[in-house]
């Protein structure tokens, strides 16, 4: 019994060692990652401002007139302490009280103004910053989404850019406005008296201080936060479209565990910021404090000492208050600025990043003939993935790319897109290298279905006609299902082509949702057909279906195939052997049987039931 306990106590201690190291590690990636943005941000400065301020069309005019507006109502604000001293100087003449009324009135009024035009200009930033950034994601090279989340982009699309929307709306009009009053106010209080002038210019350096630090503090603790919140969400969106495994292998409690470590990080670094501005808020009260005492004892000598009288002490004071508002709005704008800048920079990470080149000027459309490798080397992030590859893939034909994991057959396929390019060597079709035909117009022209068919929510009328641009007919639709072998199933639906999918196809079988992509690509008149794994995940009779639809499409198309499923390949016209990033073989089934001895493994393999 003791051993029992013994052994079930070593387990449970070896389990949360190994919970411990992992949070760790965890913890120390996150660390390591926050302490890179900062030290990018320090380093990129104020470069991702200069940035966004030339590539995104902003509204300037309506900016202007933000400043026009905000410039003048600091102008109504620096007049009223001059018509206060006056009627508390004993001056109740009507042109006075009209005159501090309009005052008053157009404070009001400017302020109600400067709201609406600051809102829309806001709403026509955030606009154009979005169709600005989703235009520059969009053309993007495939390997930046595979260093990149795309759960952060989406954040850079959405929060980054409602945050920068407001601060060159409010922003830009505000630090004019706050500097004009600024500096209006501290010349009018030298116009006064100089002693009173002077003890405000005590106290700004203080503010300075406080304001400085306050924006730094601001700059790290949102990182920290926005960086929680991201891991966060990225650990719930790994989880919960996989609750059904979670519940099938009993690890509710685990997760539950997992997710209360997650929420906890966030809390402490939520605790942590507001514990570090009320530490900040406290500071800024105690120098507004010191500021109040200031003017008033200096006001309350300076009375009894007879250098001034009452109503010129609350027309300073009264500017002393303007002043040191303003002076809190030079600070607060420095603090969001700071804070804007870590979104600033995220935003021009993704935005600078060159495009996909497009230099072939060679029409696509009525490309057709032989593809062809010729010599090709491919290396991915120094590793070498192809090695020196050559093969035809000839018109009307379907060939076959088997091999083992890892030897380079979606890389080849990734290449045949363009979606990368070449080392070496080089991709034709009939003769001609693919970078002289244009990008867009090359792919339209390749018909692509991988293994899990991307369907999009919608109906099946959309996901069929989502490759053409411009109208469709449903006669052109129902041609091209049922060259899929498709409208079968299409029409047994109730509502037929305006049935609805459901999320990523989530309505359809596997073996539907293929024919759905393959109807796309032949919508498209697409020349070549590109097929990556696509009976792996279906029964014996959508895998039969999926066959003879192949017997259709190689009568007039080029079609290369991926396969694990040797049984898929029999029938090809050229089958390519490829292990460790080369062709070691190829011909038809029978002539690799006879002559490859990796390939009669493969077969003999699939024979035995164990996958390859």
């Amino acid at each position: 019994m003791k051993n029992k306990e013994s052994k079930a106590e070593r387990k449970a201690e070896k389990q949360k060692w190994k919970e411990y190291r992992k949070r760790a590690n965890a913890q120390q990636m996150m660390t390591s990652n926050y302490r890179t943005l900062e030290q990018e941000n320090k380093r990129q400065q104020w470069r991702p401002f200069l940035y966004m301020i030339r590539n995104v069309k902003f509204p300037w005019v309506l900016i202007a007139l933000c400043t026009v507006v905000t410039l003048t109502q600091g102008t109504l604000t620096l007049l009223f302490p001059q018509y206060t001293e006056q009627i508390y100087a004993g001056n109740f003449s009507v042109q006075v009280a009209v005159t501090a009324t309009l005052v008053i009135l157009g404070q009001a009024i400017l302020t109600a103004v400067y709201q609406f035009i600051a809102g829309y200009t806001s709403h026509l930033n955030q606009m154009r910053m979005q169709n600005f950034i989703w235009r520059r994601l969009s053309r993007l090279p495939l390997n930046y989404y595979e260093e990149n989340e795309p759960r952060d982009l989406i954040s850079r699309t959405t929060d980054d850019t409602t945050t920068l929307s407001e601060f060159f709306s409010y922003g830009i009009a505000s630090i004019f406005s706050v500097i004009y009053t600024f500096i209006g106010s501290f010349v009018l209080i030298f116009g006064y008296h100089w002693k009173l002038a002077l003890s405000m210019v005590i106290c700004i350096p203080l503010c300075y201080a406080v304001g400085i630090i306050a924006g730094r503090v601001y700059f790290k603790m949102n990182n920290r936060i926005q960086g929680k919140l991201s891991d966060l969400t990225r650990y719930f969106s790994a989880i919960l479209p996989y609750l059904t495994l979670t519940k099938l292998f009993g690890q509710e409690k685990r997760e539950e565990a997992n997710g209360a470590w997650w929420i906890d990080k966030y809390f402490e670094t939520g605790m942590k910021n507001s514990v570090a501005s009320l530490i900040i808020s406290f500071a800024d009260t105690v120098t507004s404090v010191l500021q109040e005492l200031v003017i008033i004892l200096m006001g309350v000598f300076m009375i009894q000492s007879g250098e001034i009288d009452v109503s010129v002490w609350i027309a300073f004071y009264l500017y002393a208050n303007t002043l040191n508002s303003s002076f809190s709005s030079i600070m607060s704008l420095w603090q969001s600025l700071k804070r804007n800048q870590g979104a600033c920079a995220r935003l021009s990470d993704a935005t600078s990043q060159l495009p996909e080149e497009n230099l072939g000027t060679m029409a696509a459309k009525d490309a057709n003939g032989d593809l062809s490798f010729q010599n090709v080397t491919f290396s991915y992030k120094d590793e070498p993935v192809l090695k020196d590859v050559s093969f035809t893939a000839p018109e009307g034909q379907l060939t076959a790319l088997v091999g083992p994991s890892g030897a380079g057959k979606s890389t080849t396929l990734s290449l045949i897109e363009r979606f990368y390019a070449p080392q070496d060597g080089s991709v034709t079709l009939d003769g001609v290298e693919s970078t002289e035909y244009e990008l867009y117009g090359w792919r339209k022209n390749i018909g692509y279905i991988p293994q899990d068919c991307q369907i999009f929510s919608g109906t099946i009328r959309d996901n069929i006609a989502y490759g053409v641009d411009g109208e469709v007919s449903d006669e052109a639709i129902r041609a091209a299902a049922a060259e899929a072998d498709a409208l079968g199933f299409i029409e047994s639906f109730p509502q037929g082509l305006n049935t609805e999918v459901g999320e990523n196809g989530a309505n359809l079988s596997g073996g539907q949702r293929q024919r759905i992509a393959i109807a796309r690509a032949l919508l498209m008149d697409a020349h070549i057909f590109i097929l990556d794994e696509i009976t792996s995940n279906l029964d014996a009779q959508a895998e039969s279906q999926i066959v003879s639809t192949l017997e259709n499409l190689r009568q007039h198309h080029t079609v290369i195939m991926v396969a694990h499923n040797m049984d898929s390949v029999r029938d090809a016209d050229q089958i390519l052997v490829m292990d460790k990033g080369s062709i070691v073989a190829s011909g038809d089934h029978n002539t690799l049987m006879k002559s490859c001895s990796l390939y009669q493994q493969m077969v003999d393999l699939q024979f035995a039931g164990i996958a390859i």
